[in-house]
């Protein structure tokens, strides 16, 4: 199962450590992985040190096809081809958890996809401390992060439960692998052989990872920033998409016909959250669907997720890679929404607006999504600037 040795890497090995103390540390993880044996596990054959004390493991699904590229490649998932790949990692996960181990880094990037089959990969990645509550929450997101449009809503009605603040609220994995047979028929996962053009337009995505962000006041409510994932928005493909999602609101305030096209410099009125509110939601709809995104970022406070997401949105726009058509958008209402405690330099702006029909394109790929209501609080924070926006939240219905 192991072997000390400076033999050349094989094509099935990756190195994942440096040193005897990893060496040790991997070879007993590797051990003890041999105990969950199951078909849906990328189970390490061996553990090698290798030159310079570099330490591989051997995995033979290492060269298969990552759910990563499918999603870089495609943009999102069908619900019955989440319901498949989620059965199928939680099945895997439920073999790790029955003899005490967790995984820790469920991702897409640790999905692979080898003959039409799922196999859990990147076993010896994870955290120490990583509990098997831990990974059905990663599961839940990462089956989150797949789906866009109406599928995105199917989807994450089953996995709310998933990813409860809670972790002794979240069910098992043994139970999502039954239960996510319930939110559609399960459908196997269809790749296309890539091409010239979806290499290129894969080559383009962001690279998997968290933007890791200035640490939020003690006034800042929402924590995990949820901010982004609404109803047509498929996370895990870019965060520009996620910042459509949320930012393109509104094109039009109550139904009038006209384009808003602001100006990037600062304008009158700053101090007047409500205000900064609908502009920013003006700013954003025209630099969305005018091609033009100088306008995304202005109105968005420095070193905040919604700057981020709109940094990344205005490339995505810039570059072509993103399209918004026949989007037009009505605000129902817009009132601010009381802080407890009150903070004197932070407010939260509800609003309840509604979306046409509408497509959005991304790397090629058109999208077209019904009409919906939704509702979505603002958070704006005051600086030198006047108020800014710091981030966005999705509202629950009935909220």
């Amino acid at each position: 199962m192991s072997s000390l040795g400076t033999a050349e890497p094989l094509r099935h090995e990756r190195v994942v450590g440096h040193g005897h103390d990893a060496y040790e540390a991997l070879r007993a993880r590797v051990a003890a992985l041999a105990g969950a044996a199951h078909p849906g596990l990328d189970l390490p054959s061996r553990v090698t040190m290798l030159p310079g004390e570099a330490v591989a493991v051997a995995e033979h699904g290492h060269e298969a096809l990552a759910l990563r590229e499918v999603l870089d490649s495609r943009g999102s998932l069908t619900a019955g081809e989440c319901v498949w790949v989620g059965m199928a990692v939680a099945e895997a996960l439920a073999a790790l958890h029955r003899v005490g181990l967790a995984h820790g880094t469920v991702s897409a990037s640790a999905v692979r996809l080898p003959a039409g089959n799922v196999l859990l990969s990147q076993l010896v990645d994870g955290s120490a401390e990583a509990t098997a509550a831990d990974d059905v929450a990663a599961l839940g997101r990462m089956l989150e992060s797949c789906a866009n449009g109406q599928d995105a809503e199917r989807v994450r009605a089953w996995t709310e439960p998933m990813t409860h603040e809670d972790a002794s609220m979240r069910p098992t994995a043994s139970m999502v692998a039954r239960a996510l047979g319930s939110c559609a028929p399960a459908e196997p996962l269809q790749i296309a052989p890539r091409g010239v053009a979806s290499s290129v337009r894969a080559s383009l995505a962001p690279p998997e990872g968290v933007r890791r962000l200035a640490e939020a006041r003690t006034w800042r409510w929402r924590r995990d920033a949820r901010a982004w994932a609404v109803r047509f928005a498929p996370p895990v493909v870019a965060v520009a998409v996620i910042a459509i999602a949320l930012w393109a609101l509104v094109g039009w305030w109550a139904g009038r016909g006209e384009s808003f096209a602001l100006a990037a410099s600062p304008m009158p009125g700053r101090e007047d959250p409500l205000w900064v509110a609908r502009q920013a939601t003006w700013a954003r709809f025209d630099g969305l669907t005018s091609g033009e995104p100088e306008g995304l970022v202005n109105w968005t406070a420095s070193d905040s997720p919604a700057r981020a997401e709109a940094e990344s949105t205005a490339q995505a726009v810039r570059s072509g890679r993103m399209e918004v058509e026949g989007l037009v958008a009505s605000i129902a209402q817009l009132n601010e929404v009381p802080l407890a405690p009150p903070q004197p330099d932070a407010v939260v702006v509800r609003v309840v607006y509604s979306l046409s029909d509408h497509v959005v394109t991304l790397d090629g790929r058109a999208t077209p999504f019904d009409g919906y209501t939704q509702t979505v609080d603002l958070e704006l924070v005051h600086g030198n600037d006047g108020w800014t926006v710091y981030s966005a939240a999705d509202v629950a219905p009935g909220a």
